[in-house]
């Protein structure tokens, strides 16, 4: 049994579950920074003293894609004759890459459950890397600074059009949303929309394709409003709202309060040597530590939660 929390169990979670998670802590959720989904962190050290040699192509989710990239930096410098080439294009592509012998890693900030049948589920490993927070901005000329789940869920499923009517200057809402396939989305929507779709009538100004297309489109689109994983927050670019008044960041995933969270995976299929070194570097304690956490990360085992085999939340 995992002890990750998949996204049927956060659906409940975030439909207002009480879950006893870890203590709060400074910055993280607890004193583990090892996953128990990925090989003993211990054994990257070894892994990067080899002589390595080879390329690992890594696509998926951008939500964690910095840190992936940064990470990658330092191995390719620890391990000159290793090349580490990421790109995006969503959780679907990176499942569907890794599924297909396209990419060795495919990351993901859903379960590959929700994405590909069992038969090709069974075929991969799940590492689980960290945890990371998601919330709703707006372009920095919006003047609302908190909106409630129901009122995020009005605004994206296009009921609520103008922000006069959540307290706002009077001015056309501008949703921009993430294509279908992202996980950012499908982490958004469960813990906002609860489940329901918008009507076939509403459509959204811009659908992109990557958390960094976000940042510019938000920027560029006065009234807009979309969602970022906290690792893409920047105030001199936009503004992040809280929710349900409660300020979108790692503290308050941590402690419980904040509800919009996912786990960032990065899934393998019959991992070689290089790509196997790599997975195990990312579990390191370097990786675990200052750079997750340094850049607003939570490391995964932190969050002090299990399923069951139906999905149910237990404590950890």
């Amino acid at each position: 049994m995992s002890d990750s929390l998949s996204r049927r169990s956060f659906i409940s979670l975030a439909g207002g579950t009480a879950v006893a998670l870890a203590g709060l802590g400074l910055v993280g959720c607890g004193g583990s920074s090892s996953s128990d989904t990925s090989s003993d962190s211990s054994a990257s050290s070894d892994s990067s003293a080899k002589a390595l040699s080879g390329t690992v192509n890594c696509s998926g989710a951008t939500s964690f894609q910095p840190l992936v990239e940064a990470a990658a930096k330092k191995f390719e410098d620890e391990n000159p004759d290793v090349t580490i080439a990421i790109t995006g294009g969503g959780s679907g592509q990176g499942l569907s890459d890794v599924r297909d012998g396209k990419a060795q890693i495919g990351r993901s900030d859903v379960f590959a459950e929700e994405k590909l049948d069992a038969f090709d589920v069974a075929a991969l490993n799940d590492n689980t890397v960290c945890v990371v927070g998601m919330g709703p901005i707006v372009n920095s000329n919006v003047d609302v600074d908190d909106l409630t789940t129901d009122q995020l869920k009005g605004i994206f499923t296009g009921q609520i059009t103008d922000w006069s009517e959540v307290g706002g200057t009077a001015g056309k809402i501008q949703v921009i949303e993430r294509k279908a396939g992202s996980g950012t989305r499908a982490t958004f929507e469960a813990a906002v929309l609860g489940g329901e779709s918008a009507p076939a009538d509403f459509a959204p100004v811009a659908e992109e394709d990557s958390s960094g297309t976000v940042v510019e489109k938000i920027q560029q689109t006065e009234g807009a409003i979309s969602y970022l994983a906290f690792s893409y927050f920047d105030d001199t670019k936009f503004k992040a709202l809280k929710v349900d008044g409660v300020e979108a960041k790692a503290e308050n995933v941590c402690n419980g309060s904040f509800k919009i969270w996912a786990y960032e995976h990065m899934y393998t299929k019959d991992a070689d040597e290089v790509t196997q070194a790599f997975i195990d570097y990312m579990m390191s304690d370097e990786v675990q530590g200052s750079m997750v956490e340094g850049q607003g990360f939570i490391p995964a085992n932190d969050m002090k939660v299990k399923k069951d085999a139906s999905g149910t939340i237990t404590n950890a």
